[in-house]
């Protein structure tokens, strides 16, 4: 969700996915606590687990699949051009695993850990406490900490009330856009990658560094998000619609 869309109107999307939802996941850039040897090996283990399940689980579909019957979806026949060999897809396999394993053997050789909360105040930093944040490499080679949480309505509020509430300050300002929030400024409290859920669906996405944007609301929601703080947000949701459209 990005082309035809601003970053005001985002952002309100972020607000109104924030008010229906009833979890939220959101991530640091860095450590807000000093670091433990027991959180950098836990984050280590996590990765090296993630690898080997995809291994696993690449190393199955190939010796699974069989052309014309094992079920694939439109985006891989796409990718393939058509429904592929038995040959094609365990060479594709192949190189998925390659790819894991290289990236397997160098999870710890390679990788970034930075402390930084010196100018977090104290309630701010228990504030972000208050979120379940966990140490994690995530997708990433860099440690820090991913929060996942209830929206309660003191959590919700908090949020309503961060930059989300601002305007962006110039064009390119990054801060007030794709997923990324920070309380009272970027050096005090500073997340990305927001993600809104209900239930089980997720309904906001963001991957904020790739500037990746993704909504996933129902029929009843957009006619809600419509008059979403009294304004009259009509053509936002006509946006969205055509997006969605086009996928």
């Amino acid at each position: 969700m990005e082309q035809g869309f601003t970053p005001a109107e985002r952002n309100a999307v972020m607000r109104f996915a924030i008010t229906v939802g009833d979890r939220a996941k959101c991530s640091t850039r860095s450590l807000l606590r000093p670091l433990k040897m027991s959180d950098l090996q836990a984050a280590f283990r996590e990765r090296e687990e993630g690898h080997r399940k995809t291994i696993e689980e690449y190393r199955k579909k190939a010796e699974e699949y069989e052309e014309g019957v094992t079920p694939l979806s439109e985006r891989a026949i796409k990718f393939f051009g058509g429904v592929p060999t038995k040959e094609d897809f365990v060479s594709y396999c192949n190189d998925i695993i390659k790819q894991e394993r290289e990236m397997l053997r160098h999870v710890r050789r390679g990788y970034h850990v930075a402390v930084d909360f010196q100018y977090t105040p104290k309630k701010l930093l228990r504030f972000h406490q208050s979120l379940s944040p966990r140490v994690t490499f995530g997708y990433t080679s860099v440690l820090h900490e991913e929060c996942d949480f209830a929206l309660t309505d003191e959590v919700r509020q908090a949020f309503l009330n961060s930059s989300l509430a601002e305007l962006p300050a110039y064009k390119e300002d990054f801060s007030h856009d794709f997923g990324y929030v920070f309380f009272d400024s970027i050096i005090a409290l500073f997340y990305e990658d927001f993600a809104v859920f209900k239930g089980e669906r997720c309904i906001l996405d963001t991957v904020s560094h790739e500037r990746m944007f993704t909504v996933d609301l129902s029929g009843e929601e957009l006619e809600a998000l419509r008059s979403f703080e009294g304004k009259k947000n009509g053509k936002l949701v006509q946006k969205i619609e055509s997006a969605a459209d086009d996928i």
